[in-house]
């Protein structure tokens, strides 16, 4: 019995074709995957013959096409469903698609706040570990701004000399006296708030020269005669600290802002611990005192001070 190869290995659509032979008069062998391609023309030419002369057709099963050196077959895909419940699911989007395979896909559903996941069994074991530490309360906390006045001192006077009754004389009483403001706002670590100092501050050319000192010259600027000062906050929970971020804002309407993020001003806070900032005529960025002194008296020296609280 003599073989005679007719076809080697031949690539199409992904699978390479398995070895056909002809057994000289006795019998045409042809892989499965052939006899699924007959519409190919050779295939069909085969085909032909064999019916012609009458030989037997044995169908062989179709072996699976070898890979190119260095890749590994890949691994069936499995859909797996997080029930996210501490957080948004959509917040954990990012972080599970850095650990997907190439083909891997996530989605979130807002809905049922549920993390949809395909992927290899292998990926979505390492989705499952990655949702055990992120899914968890995220801390809450409590920002609080506090900025007063410099300490004054007033003497006693007193003219009771000469006058009768019961509040004879004029008394004037020695002390200290501060001017305190609060701001306060709530956020949760990581995200950030706003904390409004003025509303409808008068928008003058010193507020134009500010922001155009900063390398804001946006022509819409002109527009507004009036504008809303404040400062945004990002706090971070580490540990037994808060590391804290302050960026000086503006607010115009139409949901316009200038963020002067090169006046921001970073420090770590312990929890519930008052921490001096700085003072507007020391230690302290020019727009973040500018902030301060149009949201009251702006004749005296006033003292930023910060204390969070966690929950």
């Amino acid at each position: 019995m003599v073989y005679t190869q007719l076809l080697t290995a031949r690539q199409g659509e992904g699978i390479i074709f398995q070895r056909i032979f002809l057994v000289l008069g006795k019998m045409r062998c042809y892989s499965s995957f052939m006899m699924r391609q007959k519409r190919h023309a050779l295939y069909f030419i085969f085909f032909s013959f064999s019916f012609i002369l009458g030989l037997p057709t044995v169908v062989l099963p179709a072996t699976p096409a070898p890979l190119p050196s260095g890749q590994i077959d890949p691994e069936p895909a499995t859909v797996e469903f997080f029930k996210v419940r501490q957080r948004p699911a959509q917040d954990l989007l990012s972080e599970v698609r850095t650990i997907l395979s190439p083909t891997g896909r996530a989605s979130a559903d807002t809905i049922t706040n549920t993390l949809i996941v395909s992927d290899t069994p292998k990926h979505i074991e390492k989705v499952r570990q990655l949702m055990q530490n992120l899914d968890r309360p995220v801390p809450q906390v409590t920002v609080t701004l506090r900025y007063h006045q410099a300490e004054t001192r007033r003497r006693t006077l007193s003219t009771a000399s000469g006058i009768s009754g019961p509040k004879a004389g004029l008394h004037i009483t020695s002390g200290e006296f501060r001017r305190d403001k609060k701001l306060q706002i709530t956020v949760s670590s990581g995200n950030t708030g706003y904390l409004m100092v003025g509303r409808k501050i008068l928008f003058t050319s010193f507020w134009l020269d500010l922001c155009s000192r900063y390398g804001y010259r946006f022509g819409w600027l002109n527009e507004y005669t009036t504008v809303g000062i404040g400062f945004e906050v990002r706090p971070l929970v580490v540990d037994n600290r808060v590391d804290l971020s302050l960026v000086p804002h503006l607010s115009f309407a139409q949901g316009r802002s200038v963020e002067f993020t090169r006046a921001q001003t970073r420090v770590a806070i312990p929890i519930n611990t008052w921490v001096q900032i700085g003072a507007t005529n020391s230690g302290m960025d020019e727009v973040s005192a500018a902030i301060l002194s149009a949201g009251g008296d702006n004749d005296q020296a006033k003292v930023l001070k910060v204390m969070v609280r966690v929950r």
